[in-house]
């Protein structure tokens, strides 16, 4: 293989590490969001006590760490057993990917071997955090539902909540 071609593999090697490391983030980022909200609609949230109160309660409980936040939930017993599992070891891949992947992954630039390992281990994450974002939100649904909120509120409060958003970007696309 010649430099220029060898060159021309490490690029696109480096783009497609990049774009997975950089979706594995987004995925991960939005559920250590969700992860707090949850936590503050479970163990914080009070009845009656009003949106901006909650707000508050939410952006406290996401300056937390994921782990303080996963800890705080398995604390509380607000997770199933095999569930909590998961989030723990999500976090392990969390941390892995914010502190040691670069170090340690440089050779992926350079084997194809080494290079599908960190690649299929980026996609795994990124499908785990999807997943446990589905999970969170049948936890929240199931939590609301079980303190006496219709799924029919729930679909109705969702669609004005969308409404107001699909506004707001319309609104703001147009200026």
């Amino acid at each position: 293989m010649t430099a220029l071609n060898d060159s021309h593999l490490r690029a696109e090697r480096l783009e497609s590490l990049t774009q997975a490391v950089g979706f594995a983030l987004w995925q991960l980022q939005i559920l250590e969001c969700s992860t707090a909200q949850y936590y503050v609609l479970v163990e914080l949230a009070e009845p009656m006590m009003g949106e901006e109160k909650g707000n508050l309660l939410v952006e406290k409980a996401q300056r937390n760490t994921f782990g303080a936040s996963i800890s705080q939930l398995g604390r509380a017993n607000k997770l199933p057993d095999a569930l909590l599992a998961r989030f723990k070891s999500i976090l392990k891949e969390r941390n892995w990917l914010v502190h040691s992947s670069r170090s340690g992954s440089q050779i992926a630039l350079a084997d194809e071997a080494a290079f599908m390992a960190l690649h299929s281990r980026l996609e795994a994450i990124t499908e785990e955090a999807g997943s446990l974002l589905k999970q969170i939100a049948v936890q929240s649904e199931n939590f609301v539902v079980d303190k006496g909120i219709s799924i029919e509120i729930i679909a109705m409060k969702t669609a004005e909540i969308l409404a107001q958003w699909q506004g707001s970007v319309e609104g703001a696309q147009s200026l």
